[in-house]
Formats: structure tokens, sequence, C-alpha cells
């Protein structure tokens, strides 16, 4: 089982603070009396918060090193409908300090791209059937429901009519449903094999060698004309191993399948024929999905890096990553999922890619390639009509951020 890295990652955190003027005793370590209040302390500015038992001024840059919960992942709540996320110094945070001068433009553009998109606040063409089993823990279920939602607002405005989305949500305990009952909702055949997962859920060391965070299955079936998401976790699971990535992940897979009506194609992925490849599938639900799942460009950024990271440290040594050209490889390696290592970097390799597509090109323009799918005869076609850009040279484009990435977070 892979284990994410354990690197510490510093960022800022954002206070409404009346600050206060720095004095000689005003130093990071040293007691401080109100919490929340700030000074400057040379070039850096100081917060008055609790660490262990005391209450002491703290750097501004020592603030949003993040903690990571049992499964080796970020921690993550909602309070209200709004996120925070769980700092190294064990304390809940609400926003993110760090201003976009401190990541790339590329990536800076993509978020605000994606985040940008036309919002219904009603979600009036998406109608949810929620199936939450007993089993399946409260709060989780009711995070997944607040970020379908929010996912369903932006997808609303693209559709011309209803759309039925059957969200049903699944632990080990309900291994006699998923064989009887859930056939009867969808169709087996769609998410056969994909719940195979929940047979290791049953206790917590399982849960966690299998992630530790569940999953979930997504699609939109033309012929029966609704969508679905089938997630999965372990009625073990708490809040501290919940990843806000899955559910908007899975809800793009509706997305893509619902604006490009289905993901039928005569040729598989990897094929230069094929409409589908392994990192647009993966890779973008990523990008939609990490976008969508934080509400800090900070935090997006953070996540975004986390996985690369993790699956460099995972396949160590099974790509070389030194020139554009090694780059350039990877990107047609991923096109297919038919191994692990392809498979594990069509998601976090793929989202890399996807993002320097919405950077360069904006999300409207990822919106028009997926409603192209229909019109175009195979994948290179497609880009040459949404962009006016050969699969070459959008690979090399591509290529050059991933490189870029790849050997910063290496």
């Amino acid at each position: 089982m892979r284990r994410a890295s354990t690197s510490l990652v510093i960022g800022a955190l954002l206070l409404t603070l009346n600050p206060t003027p720095a004095n000689a005793v005003s130093k990071p370590g040293s007691p401080c009396k109100q919490i929340n209040e700030s000074t400057n302390f040379g070039k850096s500015k100081l917060f008055c918060l609790k660490s262990g038992g005391s209450q002491i001024w703290i750097k501004q840059s020592d603030l949003t090193g993040y903690a990571f919960g049992p499964a080796y992942r970020l921690v993550y709540r909602y309070v209200g409908g709004k996120q925070e996320r769980l700092s190294a110094r064990n304390q809940w945070l609400k926003q993110d300090y760090r201003d976009e001068k401190s990541f790339s433009a590329i990536r800076v553009a993509a978020y605000n791209s994606i985040r940008s998109l036309e919002t219904d606040p009603s979600h009036a063409n998406i109608e949810f059937e929620f199936i939450a089993r007993p089993s399946y823990p409260k709060e989780l279920a009711n995070a997944i429901t607040l970020q379908s939602k929010e996912f369903a607002k932006r997808l609303s405005p693209m559709l011309n009519k209803k759309l039925e989305v059957k969200l049903v949500l699944v632990t080990e305990k309900d291994r006699q449903y998923i064989d009887t009952e859930l056939p009867r909702l969808i169709p087996k055949e769609d998410w056969q094999g994909a719940l195979d997962n929940v047979a290791f859920y049953d206790t917590i060391n399982k849960f966690y060698s299998r992630g530790g965070t569940g999953g979930g299955t997504a699609s939109y079936l033309p012929q029966q004309g609704f969508a679905y998401y089938i997630g999965h976790t372990s009625s073990l699971a708490k809040i501290d191993t919940y990843w806000p990535e899955i559910a908007p992940h899975e809800m793009a897979h509706v997305m893509q399948g619902v604006l490009a009506n289905g993901f039928g194609g005569q040729y598989g992925e990897g094929d230069p024929r094929a409409k589908w490849h392994g990192h647009l599938i993966e890779g973008s639900a990523n990008t939609f999905g990490m976008a969508f799942g934080f509400d800090q460009l900070g935090w997006y950024s953070d996540e975004m890096d986390h996985l690369l990271r993790s699956s460099i440290s995972y396949n160590k040594g099974k790509y070389r990553m030194k020139t554009l050209q090694d780059a350039i490889f990877l990107i047609n390696e991923i096109e297919k999922r038919d191994n692990e290592a392809r498979s594990d970097f069509s998601y976090s390799a793929g989202q890399f890619v996807w993002e320097y597509f919405v950077g360069k090109y904006g999300a409207d323009k990822y919106i028009e390639l997926l409603r192209n799918v229909q019109e175009t005869d195979n994948f290179s076609e497609n880009l040459q009509r949404t962009i006016q850009t050969s699969k070459v040279d959008f690979y090399r484009g591509a290529a050059e951020y991933l490189l870029a990435s790849w050997k910063r977070l290496s």
C-alpha cells in the first residue's frame, strides 16, 4: 500500500486581526497575552496562538504546516458548510494566507477559471436521488452531499434539460444490499468490480491498507438517461480520513459523461483513433476534483503537489524524468491504464496535464472539448477542433509544465 510523503509544506494563515506594536519581548516562542493578537518581528508577522499548553507568538510562515491523519492524508472538516484544515500545530484553519504570487501562473489561472464557472445556486437541472445506507458514517455522508450539490451548481448551467443523479453510499456492512438491491437501481455491468474494496473495510487496519479514504465510481448512462455516483467507505471511517477530492472527482465523471453523451467509443485507450484516453478521464477529473474539493488556492496547490510527490516516491525508478522528451513519453504512456504505474500516473501526472490545459485555454474550453467528443472521430481531432492545436504541440506544452513541476517536487 502506498503511503504518502510526510514532508511538511509551510504556508500561512490569513486572520482578520488588529495588529499591535512590536515590543522587546514579542519574538517567536515568547509568551503572549491575547489570542489572535498580531505584531511585527523584523520583516515577519507574529500571531498569538496556543501551542500545546502554552500561549505564544508564532511566525506567520509557520502556521499552515499541515497535519496528517491516520491514513497519511491531510485532514479537513466542515463547520457550517465551510471547509477547515488541520494544521501541524493542531489548529483548525479557515483560510490560507499565501497570495497568488506564491504559485505558478498556470496553477492560479486553472484554479480561478474552474472556480469561476457559471453557478446555478438551486442546481435546477440536477435532481439527486440520495441513498446513504445506515452504516455509512453520517458526517462523511453530509460532506459528500454538500460537495456534490456544490458541483451540481456548476454543472446545471451547462445542461438544457433535467438530469437525474443517483448517489448511493455503501460500506462493508452492505454486501447483501450491493448484491441484491443496488443492481435494481444501477445496472451491475456498469459498476461491477468497482466496489471490491468494501470487502477489506471491516477492520480499521485493513481500511487504512486500502487507502483509508474510501472511493467511488460514477458515470452517465445515455440509454437509461441518468447518471450515478456510488460512494464507498468503511463504517469505521471518521472525518480525519475523509478526502474532499473524491466527491467532486466523481461528479466530474458525471460531467464528462453527460456532456459527451457517454464514454462509448470503438477504440480503447492509447489507440490513436480513441476518443478517450486515461489521462483525459482520470487526470482531468482530478484537476476539477481538486479545484472544487479545496476552498483555498493554497490548499488546492498543496493537494496537487502532495499527490504527484507521493506517486513519484511510490513509483521510484519506473519513469525517467530528466528531459522534455521524458515528460512527453510519460504523457503518451498514461494514455493507457493497463498497469499499476500507468494507472497511478494517469491521475497524479494527468492532473498536471489538464491543469496546464485549463490554465492556458480556460475551463470553458475544457467543457467545449467534452461536447466535441460526439462531434469528432478521435482525441487528436478533438484537440485540433477545440483549441486549434495538434496533440503533439499540446503534449509538448503540457510536458514542459509537468517536467518543471516534477523537478520541483522531487
